[in-house]
């Protein structure tokens, strides 16, 4: 059964986020934890296991050629709950999702990582006549690092943007047993369809021209909206610029390719396990970049007019894009942000918990409604004056001269 909502900001109060952690302060321990690769682990081997049973760990984990970077927070998993592993767009560190880490943790055990070339995450050797990386290369590293660390089935996959790629991929991977994935949220993620000739390029060229001087963060506080700390902030963007490598080697394209031959939608691959699929308005945020850039004097009149075509592509055919995920399940929520952009779940995290939550209610049904609208305002509970409180807080002289991968240009490729 498919649930359907669209939702504007006057349907869903401000989100304030959560408490601030002290995050970072152990992103790498300095001794590696005990590690296997084989399936079956003596029990006196789990109880050691801190990616098991610690509240909160990190570490820099070896998976073969290389390493990378993970952390965990939460309760301790019965043994049938669900680790919920969040996969972060193109160029997205996961230190920019540090805050949705820590609103998460009190309702289900987390695994944010970086992927190979992200952050603190090494690169493997690249095969000089290829020297890319594609989807299938980082589901198997995904695979790596769960076999790795111990953490077992089942998974909850959490992507946003080039991530909803890579974790189908990923669900392709592992599609021979249905039990290891048994739900998935979808936010605002690239498709086959976005990522093919209709667009060459996501966003294209003109448009980065056309927006070159534009100041994303300082026009729209972002910081100050996410809820991010300035060292949380510093981190993140020094974490993103760590990621700038890694980026070039990725392939979106090829890797939406090949997950086209697998023809997900057509087969239903996730069957009747529950999936939700999160629609923001990607054409706003890139008819704001236009807007801001044209006031700026930015691009061209043939870029300008490359641009518009674009955005008008967009406003015409990525609803039904993104739509075309329903086919991945027998059980769909379908849930659109009218008045969000694409950084909602760095500007507003508490969204993306009440749709987790949401989304864990309906697995525990095992095939239920998965009806959850109308219950927007009373499921997400708010600090309204709280957040206002957190508004009048003039950031914009510390960060307006600071480079922030805008979450458009760069999450997509």
């Amino acid at each position: 059964m498919t649930c359907r909502g669209i939702h504007s900001s006057r349907d869903i109060p401000h989100l304030i986020s959560g408490e601030t952690d002290k995050a970072f302060s152990h992103l790498i321990s300095t001794q590696s934890p005990t590690l296997t690769l084989l399936k079956m682990r003596f029990k006196s081997t789990a109880q050691d296991n801190p990616w098991l049973t610690s509240p909160s760990y990190s570490s820099l984990v070896p998976i073969g050629t290389h390493s990378l970077w993970a952390s965990i927070t939460g309760p301790p998993r019965p043994p049938t709950a669900p680790l919920l592993i969040f996969i972060t767009g193109a160029g997205g560190a996961s230190a920019l999702h540090i805050k949705l880490q820590q609103q998460l943790t009190p309702y289900i055990r987390c695994l944010f990582y970086d992927r190979a070339g992200y952050n603190l995450s090494t690169l493997p050797p690249l095969k000089p006549s290829l020297g890319k990386i594609v989807a299938d290369d980082t589901a198997r590293d995904l695979t790596k690092l769960l076999a790795a660390t111990g953490l077992e089935p089942p998974y909850l996959l959490i992507a946003h943007s080039f991530g909803g790629i890579i974790a189908r991929t990923f669900l392709q991977h592992h599609s021979s047993n249905p039990a290891t994935i048994t739900g998935m949220l979808l936010f605002d993620t690239a498709t086959e369809l976005m990522l093919s000739p209709l667009f060459p390029r996501f966003p294209p060229p003109e448009i980065m021209a056309v927006a070159q001087d534009v100041d994303y963060e300082a026009l729209t506080h972002l910081q100050r909206d996410s809820g991010l700390s300035d060292a949380e902030w510093d981190y993140a963007l020094l974490a993103c610029a760590r990621c700038r490598q890694a980026q070039e080697y990725e392939d979106t394209h090829a890797s939406a390719h090949n997950l086209s031959l697998h023809r997900q939608l057509d087969f239903k691959t996730l069957g009747s396990r529950p999936l939700t699929v999160v629609r923001c308005n990607i054409a706003a945020d890139m008819q704001f970049l236009y807007d801001e850039g044209v006031r700026l004097g930015g691009g061209s009149e043939l870029e300008r007019e490359a641009a518009r075509l674009f955005i008008s592509k967009c406003r015409c055919f990525l609803g039904q894009i993104q739509r075309a995920q329903w086919g991945l399940s027998e059980d769909v929520c379908d849930r659109e942000f009218v008045e969000w952009g694409h950084d909602l779940p760095i500007r507003r995290p508490g969204i993306v918990v009440w749709l987790v939550r949401e989304l864990m209610e309906r697995m525990e049904r095992k095939g239920g409604r998965g009806d959850g609208s109308g219950d927007v305002d009373k499921a997400i509970a708010v600090d309204e004056a709280g957040h206002e409180a957190e508004r009048k807080m003039d950031r914009g002289q510390n960060v307006s001269n600071r480079s922030f991968p805008h979450p458009v240009v760069s999450f997509f490729g």
